[in-house]
Order: structure tokens, then sequence, then C-alpha cells
């Protein structure tokens, strides 16, 4: 029996042992013979191997801040939520080292740390796409003299002008000017959806942004790859979007609707999107109709087409994903047509499992004959309008 008791033991040491450390390297600019860079790097490296990529409170951050995004379910980090979205923050850190570019003091007792992440040898298309990011955060003394990081949000946004209309309460970026007809024009659009859907509206924040950019560093992100227009976060009720408007219909319908009842896991992307883009188009610059008559065109010079191709991406733009929207819109639109405000929340409510017989149920036919619907109602729609 001990020998077996040993054989345990040895194995877990060596699992131990073997488990990956990240050790961040850092640029000449990090003066680490400094007490307050040395402190500020150790707790940094401590946080990076502190499985970064999960939802609970980390020793290494803000105690109030921490407790906030997990009761909201994410990440303390708010950048994390983007970084470990496909891969666990083991795998993403074997591929991509993190390299301090600058700790620096900006104000008392608060330090910025700026981390480049860059794949290690880059080849071929991926070579387009490293660097991944350049992170920003913040690491704060408190009340007992230890640092803590910060997300940046809180204090890059503290000088900036708030409005509040009715539920929603606009943060507005230096570089926006706010036009009050349009937030009286954004109250009276979800006002108008919480009619239609029977829905109860919550407050909720509205961030108003210049750029793509200037939303990325409100993640955490002073350089991002991404170019999102607008994003939703529901447990938190925030709409960050890039284009300086106060109106932007397409989030408040994502933020209006509740999420689905099996959460993220719950009604494919083609419908949480596609009800957005029936009732407010696929972005802010475009309208349902419009966007319809760019797919429909795109559709006409396909022979052979499924709601598969689509849902997987097989099928889609390059450059934006109205393929799967408008799709996703059309669906909502015929079964709205069919089954009324009903309907819509029954193929809201559906899941990844019982999706297609919700649609089936929905149209009153086989998942063939209903998918040659869509895609026909699609391909048609140019030639009629």
């Amino acid at each position: 029996m001990k020998k077996y008791q040993f054989l345990i033991v040895v194995i877990l040491i060596s699992i131990g042992t073997n488990g990956q450390t990240i050790v961040p390297n850092i640029s000449a600019r990090v003066d680490t013979s400094k007490v307050a860079i040395k402190e500020v790097y150790h707790l940094y490296k401590h946080y990076l191997n502190s499985r970064p990529d999960s939802i609970y409170q980390n020793p290494d951050w803000n105690v109030n801040e921490a407790k906030y995004y997990v009761k909201n379910k994410l990440r303390v980090d708010r950048a994390a939520n983007l970084m470990f979205y496909y891969n666990n923050s083991t795998k993403y850190f074997s591929r991509s080292i993190p390299k301090i570019l600058q700790i620096d003091s900006v104000a008392t007792n608060r330090y910025q740390i700026k981390t480049i992440f860059s794949e290690k040898c880059p080849d071929g298309e991926n070579e387009k796409f490293s660097p991944d990011w350049i992170t920003k955060l913040y690491a704060v003394r408190d009340a007992k003299g230890e640092f803590k990081l910060e997300n940046t949000i809180s204090y890059d946004t503290r000088k900036w002008k708030k409005y509040q209309y009715k539920f929603i309460n606009y943060v507005v970026h230096p570089d926006c000017s706010f036009n009050k007809k349009e937030a009286s024009k954004a109250v009276a659009f979800c006002e108008k959806i919480a009619k239609q859907f029977n829905i109860r509206i919550e407050p909720f924040t509205y961030f108003q942004l210049p750029n793509s950019d200037a939303m990325g560093k409100l993640y955490n992100f002073d350089y991002w790859m991404s170019y999102l227009g607008g994003q939703t976060f529901h447990s938190t009720r925030e709409i960050f979007t890039t284009y300086g408007k106060e109106n932007y219909p397409h989030e408040f319908v994502h933020l209006l609707f509740p999420m689905p009842k099996d959460g993220n896991l719950g009604c494919p992307g083609i419908i949480t999107e596609g009800l957005a883009t029936w009732l407010a188009g696929p972005n802010s610059n475009t309208s349902f109709e419009e966007a319809l008559k760019e797919v429909s065109k795109t559709f006409q010079k396909q022979d052979k087409l499924t709601l598969e191709d689509i849902m997987t991406f097989k099928f889609r733009n390059k450059f934006d994903n109205n393929i799967l929207y408008v799709t996703g819109g059309v669906i909502c639109r015929l079964v709205y047509e069919k089954q009324g405000e009903k309907g819509i929340w029954e193929l809201y409510n559906s899941n990844q499992d019982n999706f297609k017989l919700v649609l089936e149920k929905q149209f009153g036919m086989n998942y063939d004959e209903l998918e040659t619907i869509v895609i026909k109602t699609i391909k048609e729609y140019n030639t009629t309008k």
C-alpha cells in the first residue's frame, strides 16, 4: 500500500513541477531596480500565472472590481474576456509570450503596465495578425499599501461628460459631441421595441466612442486587431459603440432582450443577431432592407446554399457578418409574420439542441423545406423590389 501511495505522490509532484510558469520578457524601458516598479512587475507576473482565463476572486486584483466582475460572471480583467475566448491561458501563452513594454507612474501610487502579446514564430497568413494585442492595466496601491491591478475603464473615463436620458446613462468620449435629438430617438426606439415585445426596460450605460481603438482602450487594449462596431454586455448592462452616435438600435435590441434561457450556450447567433438585424439593421449605418438587397445580389450568384454553410461561416463576406445577420433577420421576419410575438420568443429561447425543431414548429414544415423558403426569399428579394 505504501508503495502505491509513494507513486501517487511522485506523480503529483511531477505534475506540479512541469506546470507552465509564465515569465514575461521586459524591454529596456522597464527599470526593475526601482522598488515600486519591481513590486508592480512581480504582481503582474503573479497575475499571469494565476489563471487569468478563469472567473474567480483573483487575489492580484482590486477587491471591489473583482467582486463586481465575478458577480456578473465575467473575468476580472476586461481584456481577458477576449484574449481567452477561444484558447485558455495555458494554450495562449504557449503561443504568445508576453513582453512588458513599460511600467510607468501616471499618478501618485498609480502605475500603468503595457504588454505586447506577439506570436513566437508567425508564418504565412498568421504573420498579418501578429501582434494580437498590446494591453494596458493599472497597478494601484490599496489602503494596506499593497499594489493591486485595475481595469482602465473607471480611471480613464472619470472626467468624461455624462448625460442621463430616462433609462440611458451616456458616457461620452471627449472626441464625440452629444446630440440631444439623437438621444431622444434612442429612447423612443427602445420604448417602441419594449412595447412590441412586452419587455421591461432596465437602466443601462451607453459608451459613445469615436472609433474601434477608443473601444479597445476601455477593454484594456492599447492596440488590438479588432474592428468592432458595437458590443453589448448583458450582465453589466453596458453598450459600447464606435460610430460616435447616441443612437445605435442594433445594440439596443441586444440589450433589451434578456439573455436566452440557456445563456451563452443557448440561442444560435443566427437568431440573436438576426433579431437585432431585422428590427434595426446590421449596424448603425445600414437598414435591414438595404442590407437584404446586397445579400440578395450575393445569393443570386450561388447555385447551392445551406443554412449550415451560413451558420458555420463557410459562406460569408470577407469584412462583415451581413450574410449571417440578414439570413437570421429574414428567418425572424418570416416567423413573426406566421406566429407573431409568441413565435419570436420561442425562437429566441431555443438552444443548439432544439433549434431545428423549434424552426420546424414555427414554419409548420420540415427543416429542408423551410431552408429552401428562406434562401429563396433572400434570392428573390432584389428582383421584386
